[in-house]
């Protein structure tokens, strides 16, 4: 988690944004006039709320050094207000318990309308919730008028990382901004501690206000007990992993507060906001919360002061009194943090980067063409991988990011010729199809990150590897039309040499063909792959002489217009099943509909030219075959990559990957 830097200000708002940064200094000074601090007072009388105080009557002191304050103002001022709610699951919850998703978003929209109907004209509100990955249902806007949208929820608990999430957010100098975070406490998967967010609460500009939710824990509770009872076995629960479970209260009555919380409660204090937990039969809920702080927000006092005989860096403790009543209970913040050295520049990316330490650097910067084309000259990959498996995630933070970033590293090692590298490329892979799975189930990204790998192999024409892969992609994703089509591709390699133009029907060659026959045909009632299933079948039926059947399937495809090489190949196959019925002025008409899809294409033109030819028009082949002559090594032909399966689909499908990993 990255240094959070707070201003002064709710929290200690630091007005110095107009002022020059000042050098790095640790026994540098305040400047007068621009470095002021505000601190937001809330001050009471048993339950009444005491306003109209002015500067005489408060004692401030920062770092023990008591400091004039130049002015109390009403703190009536425009709220941002970001409201954190805990939408996480329960992992002992019986797997017979099924929780009906609208009644979850009825319940949030309920409780959130209640939050908004409190808020005025000029406030803003942002709505997060916290599961198994940080969620903003809501960006900072005006009272919304939309429904909440569709929300995960049930999963793992990253509370810490959501209520960071929520603390670190930049104040605007006219508005403060108010966290009120509702949760059961109990934290799973989140990358940071409490102790962390401890740090960051107390650097935050936020009045922060935390709900324990003390009726849910024990329902928590009882429902783990019923799985007890009802099946005998607690830990057949609906998740096949129960993660560490790192809490702020104990896990029953009276939910005293555990070492974590204790972390957590002294951040809430020290930034000036409460820790609200059930007294008695009083159970406090988020509207209640909201309700009680706005109102003693909107009745509170703001003190603005120049810090005078204390240095400018680090810590500041700050106490607010009001001496002239001892009987009255003063809330505030109690202190901030200034760090004035300048950041560290951003290290410089190299041009051509080598090392890992190289690599690691530009893939962070996003210098994402940079790496790929460093890798493919790289003489050694498989030390390289190797290298990289021994020293970690560079991105702790960024599990996805590292996840891509082993498969830009595998590239140049499953095409290499040396069967050791091939091997460690494909063990480097595997092992990221295991620290990708999400406990609760299959997620976007792991789908993205199989079917990129799918791409690739399909490209280095190595049936048992693309198999073994589309498998693992299957067991996740049973029917998925892309993985399926992995599949019947790696069969399809299996059954004849690339490049052939046909195979003998006979024997162990016809039962192999047949097998692709029949997964290409089951592809065809899938829209996402159903065009190649069709332009693939018909190449087959062609190779193994149903000609008819193959010109039937061409007739049928419907390529999507982006995708050229699919209709480059459809009608380059066209024109070849034509010749073989017999149809040579069909034939060159389908070859010249592929020349105009692919010019330079090498194999439209070949056969256009022996079509013309074998027609008679010899002036028209040797012109084409004078267009053949100049044509450079670099032109592209889709026919050359046909063996290789989706591969060309891998540079689009790598770039998702990245951008799915920033």
């Amino acid at each position: 988690m990255a240094r959070v830097i707070a201003r002064f200000g709710l929290v200690a708002s630091l007005t110095l944004l107009q002022g020059q940064r000042p050098p790095a200094n640790p026994q540098q000074t305040f400047r007068a006039g621009t470095d002021v601090v505000m601190v937001d007072v809330s001050v009471k009388s048993g339950d009444r709320v005491v306003t109209g105080l002015g500067p005489e009557d408060f004692v401030l002191t920062d770092n023990g050094v008591r400091q004039r304050i130049e002015s109390v103002e009403s703190t009536a001022v425009p709220i941002d207000l970001t409201l954190v709610i805990d939408l996480s699951g329960n992992p002992d919850r019986p797997w017979t318990r099924r929780i009906d998703h609208s009644k979850v978003v009825a319940d949030v929209q309920r409780e959130v309308q209640e939050v908004t109907s409190i808020l005025r004209p000029t406030d803003r509100i942002r709505l997060l919730a916290i599961d198994q990955y940080v969620q903003q249902i809501w960006p900072l806007q005006q009272v919304p008028a939309t429904p909440i949208p569709r929300v995960e929820f049930d999963g793992l608990a990253s509370v810490f990382d959501t209520l960071a999430a929520a603390l670190i957010r930049p104040v605007e100098p006219a508005r403060r901004h108010v966290v009120i975070a509702r949760t059961k406490g109990v934290d799973t998967i989140s990358a940071i501690d409490a102790r962390a967010l401890r740090g960051i609460a107390e650097r935050s500009d936020a009045l922060f206000h935390l709900v324990i939710m003390e009726n849910a824990l024990g329902a928590d509770a009882a429902l783990s007990g019923f799985q007890s009872n009802l099946i005998g076995l607690v830990e057949a629960t609906n998740r096949s992993w129960l993660p560490h479970q790192r809490r702020l209260v104990s896990s029953g009555p009276p939910y005293q507060l555990l070492s974590d919380g204790i972390a957590v409660r002294s951040a809430v204090e020290t930034a000036g906001g409460g820790w609200h937990q059930a007294r008695a039969f009083s159970v406090p809920s988020l509207t209640g919360t909201f309700r009680e702080t706005f109102e003693s927000f909107r009745q509170g006092h703001m003190l603005r002061y120049t810090p005078q005989g204390v240095t400018r860096s680090g810590w500041h403790t700050i106490a607010v009194t009001v001496p002239r009543s001892r009987g009255y209970t003063v809330r505030a913040r109690r202190g901030y943090g200034i760090e004035d050295s300048a950041p560290a520049p951003a290290p410089t990316v190299p041009a051509v980067p080598k090392t890992l330490a190289d690599l690691t650097l530009a893939y962070e910067a996003g210098a994402f063409q940079s790496v790929a084309t460093a890798l493919r000259q790289i003489a050694d990959p498989q030390r390289l991988m190797r290298d990289f498996e021994e020293e970690g995630n560079p991105w702790p933070a960024a599990p996805r990011r590292e996840a891509g970033f082993a498969i830009e590293l595998a590239e140049p090692g499953v095409f290499s010729p040396r069967a050791e590298t091939r091997d460690q490329a494909l063990r480097l892979l595997n092992r990221f199809t295991r620290l990708i799975r999400q406990p609760l189930g299959p997620d976007v990204f792991e789908r993205q990150w199989y079917y990129t790998v799918l791409t690739l192999l399909q490209g280095t024409i190595n049936p048992p590897a693309l198999e073994a892969f589309a498998d693992l992609a299957l067991a996740r994703f049973p029917d998925e039309p892309r993985f399926l089509l992995a599949r019947a591709i790696a069969a399809d390699q299996r059954s004849t040499t690339a490049g052939a133009s046909r195979v003998a029907a006979t024997g162990s060659s016809q039962t192999a063909l047949e097998t692709v026959r029949r997964q290409y045909e089951a592809l065809i009632g899938m829209p996402a792959v159903a065009a190649e299933a069709r332009v693939r079948l018909a190449w087959l039926l062609h190779r193994i002489g149903r000609h008819d059947d193959a010109l039937a399937r061409l007739d049928e495809v419907d390529v999507e217009p982006l995708d050229g090489s699919l209709r480059y190949l459809q009608h380059l196959f066209s024109g070849h099943v034509m010749n073989a019925l017999g149809r040579p002025d069909d034939a060159t008409v389908a070859y010249r509909a592929a020349r105009a899809i692919a010019p330079d294409a090498q194999s439209a033109q070949v056969a256009l030219m022996n079509g013309l030819l074998a027609r008679g028009d010899r002036a028209g082949a040797e012109t084409v075959a004078e267009v053949i002559q100049r044509q450079r090594s670099t032109d592209f032909d889709p026919w050359w990559m046909y063996w290789q399966g989706q591969y060309r689909l891998y540079g689009q499908a790598m770039a998702r990957i990245r951008e799915m990993g920033r």
